[in-house]
């Protein structure tokens, strides 16, 4: 029933930011309330959120609120977000791996780190056109 009306979301409601899928190979750190940082595979990205794959349980990044991103753009340091989603990717259901998939929504961010983020999204974003 809930996948009906995510439907009918999707179709009459759409994204507010065009979402762009990234190069093979883009990381991002995701930095958890503790020292450690975890690398993350990203999926896709636009100026309103992102999605990643990592490894682990959902646990082990309940306390993180900021990517770090490792790019050619110098000065984005960090973009703070709130989590949407979180669940298992189709892949990890089939083997003993535990490999999630996390969407977040970006927090407020002033003129310049959307610019910055506006240019880092250039530099790995392709085209979906």
């Amino acid at each position: 029933m809930a996948n009906i009306f995510n439907y009918c979301r999707m179709l009459f409601k759409p994204r507010l930011n065009q979402r762009f899928a990234v190069r093979s190979g883009t990381v991002v750190l995701v930095l958890p309330g503790t020292d450690q940082e975890q690398r993350v595979q990203l999926i896709d990205i636009s100026l309103g959120g992102a999605a990643f794959i990592y490894r682990g349980s959902p646990e082990e990044l309940e306390e993180s609120g900021a990517l770090k991103v490792l790019a050619e753009a110098p000065g984005l340091a960090k973009v703070h977000f709130d989590t949407v989603s979180d669940k298992p990717t189709s892949e990890s259901l089939q083997t003993s791996e535990p490999f999630r998939r996390r969407g977040v929504k970006f927090k407020w961010m002033g003129v310049l780190e959307k610019a910055q983020l506006k240019s880092f999204i250039k530099e790995v974003g392709i085209s979906t056109k």
